[in-house]
């Protein structure tokens, strides 16, 4: 992002999807030899399919760079086993510990040995403040409850709902971009309902569901109004939804999506919200 002290400092070169909309790996892999690159990054926001870490690490191993990935969005499906590993390919590996790993707002970094001496010295005393010792003490609540089996259970669950979610949004008109999702995540093109994102979001959240707009491939929009949303997994089925729920919940906000500007419309979706969210409290 050309806004962030990243892109002033550094030149960066983007790599982009295929036809598909899936990651062009053969397009990142010339792009990679034709720059020769010190630092090839792997990680998304909102890239709902599986990334072939193995493909990124070969090609750095090419061209002499550094491979990083940041697993932030899928650290949770990650530690469940239901996401390919970055782990065994990548030489620095960065991550949130909320999202859906479910732990604190807080973050840690992974690093083969080469690196750790720079890193570390980068971190502290360049960049860290004051540590918050009960974030890590969350952190560490949060890594044990990741180990538990339940938790793989969660990574499956959020899986499963994910998918459901996207089958009945696509059954209702809206399109999946990437044709679907393999992960926690989707990107909803909203331009065959005629809505924009930021409308989207705010008419969403009138009727008591909470989702972020977000631009898509090729977008027509500005950045600040996107043609989309994205919709993830995670804290709904944190709160017990399966796949019944998720499918209940796809269709409410389709619900809206379909009329965002009849109130009677809103008043009925929040009163199913209201009824849906009450059967499966937070703190139960």
């Amino acid at each position: 992002m050309p806004l962030n002290m990243s892109g002033k400092w550094f030149n960066v070169v983007s790599y982009g999807l295929n036809a598909q909309e899936a990651i062009d790996y053969e397009a990142m892999e010339q792009k990679a030899h034709e720059t020769r690159p010190k630092l090839i990054i792997a990680g998304a926001s909102a890239y709902s399919l599986e990334i072939d870490f193995a493909r990124f690490a070969k090609v750095a191993k090419d061209v002499g760079a550094i491979f990083m990935v940041d697993m932030a969005h899928y650290a949770g499906l990650i530690a469940g086993g239901v996401y390919p590993n970055p782990v065994p390919h990548a030489d620095v590996v960065t991550s949130t510990t909320h999202k859906s790993l479910r732990g604190p707002r807080a973050g840690f970094i992974l690093m083969k040995a080469e690196h750790e001496k720079a890193i570390n010295s980068a971190v502290f005393p360049g960049l860290q403040g004051g540590p918050l010792m009960h974030i890590i003490a969350a952190k560490a609540i949060a890594f044990k409850e990741a180990l538990q089996p339940e938790f793989k259970q969660y990574a499956q669950q959020v899986k499963q709902n994910a998918q459901v979610v996207a089958e009945t949004l696509t059954e209702r008109g809206l399109r999946i971009v990437s044709g679907g999702t393999q992960s926690h995540v989707m990107l909803v093109d909203l331009r065959p309902k005629g809505i924009t994102g930021k409308d989207a979001e705010a008419v969403l959240g009138s009727a008591h569901m909470t989702i972020n707009k977000n631009a898509i491939p090729n977008d027509p929009e500005k950045p600040m109004v996107t043609s989309g949303v994205r919709i993830g997994t995670p804290a709904m089925t944190t709160r017990g939804f399966k796949e019944a729920e998720a499918r209940a919940t796809a269709h409410l906000v389709a619900d809206v999506l379909d009329n965002p500007r009849d109130e009677a419309n809103l008043a009925a979706v929040r009163e199913k919200v209201a009824k849906l969210t009450k059967a499966f409290p937070v703190y139960g």
